[in-house]
């Protein structure tokens, strides 16, 4: 019995590729790892920590515990777009991603702490710039707020460029506030 253990052991420590599936399944754990770490990345380490990890595809990467929702960046768009968000945030990506009118009753919150791609300021659906666009790119950390009424962010301002908070696709159901920040505080 031990002989044979030992043939085991043997013949998996000499050919690891019959194991891991010729260097398939060590890709998908580090792939994975670097998608968590990214997703992580996107918030305050005390709440990503223990939110879901989604990866692009939508498969859940690790399930978490707070409610909290986190995607790694996605690597066929410019900029780095990691995003972790709560509840009202994903009914609102959800909406956005169908077309659809939004449908949520509380205030959301999103976080993108490592920036974000090159995105229009006034067409929730340009994938390049227009003339006359306002063009955001570049945009560093930043936290963006969803509030029920859209109506009521209609006294803020929508330039981009003036370097404080500003509403993002103002007159759309879309319309959130982006809030700009220099840099956030490590626990």
């Amino acid at each position: 019995m031990r002989a044979g253990a030992l043939v085991v052991v043997v013949t998996v420590a000499l050919l690891p590729s019959l194991v891991l599936g010729e260097g398939g399944a060590r890709r998908d754990v580090v792939r994975q790892a670097a998608e968590v770490a990214a997703a992580e990345h996107a918030a305050p380490s005390s709440l990503s920590k223990n939110a879901t990890i989604l990866n692009r595809d939508g498969d859940v990467v690790r399930i978490g515990n707070n409610g909290w929702m986190c995607l790694p960046d996605d690597p066929n768009t410019a900029g780095t777009d990691s995003i972790c968000m709560n509840e009202s945030w994903r009914k609102f990506m959800d909406a956005l991603k169908n077309k659809k009118k939004p449908t949520y009753t509380q205030v959301g919150i999103a976080y993108m702490l490592q920036g974000d791609r090159p995105v229009s300021n006034t067409d929730p659906y340009a994938t390049e710039p227009k003339p006359g666009d306002d063009w955001v790119e570049k945009l560093g950390a930043h936290i963006m707020v969803l509030v029920p009424d859209v109506d009521t962010l209609k006294s803020l301002p929508t330039n981009s460029k003036t370097g404080g908070p500003w509403v993002m696709w103002a007159g759309t159901p879309y319309a959130h506030v982006m809030i700009p920040i220099e840099n956030y505080p490590s626990p």
